[in-house]
């Protein structure tokens, strides 16, 4: 029988995927919980602003915050590009290729 030693990376979290925007680098919570929350705000008809909350749930709200209002305020195609990078981040999946499905969907 063969045995892989993850050495603990999937329970430990040491290896978050991260963004770097601009100077600064945000982690971004890749965990099956927050995936999960995500999924339950998408698709409930009474979440105002899914893609905010998922990206609260993902990079926190202080994170959340300081990109939007960087460089006075963050376009709406930068917001639509940040969710992909996000979503990219916590699937694994490319970004462009997500971005691409995505938009072939509407």
């Amino acid at each position: 029988m063969k045995i892989i030693d993850t050495k603990g990376s999937i329970l430990t979290g040491d290896n978050h995927p991260s963004l770097k925007i601009g100077d600064k680098i945000y982690v971004v919570d890749d965990r099956k919980s927050t995936w999960d929350k995500i999924q339950q705000a998408q698709a409930d008809p009474t979440t105002k602003d899914a893609n905010m909350v998922a990206l609260e749930l993902a990079l926190g709200k202080k994170a959340v915050k300081e990109i939007m209002e960087a460089d006075g305020g963050i376009s709406f195609e930068g917001f639509q590009n940040l969710t992909f990078y996000v979503m990219a981040a916590i699937t694994g999946q490319d970004y462009e290729i997500l971005k691409k499905e995505a938009m072939s969907k509407n």
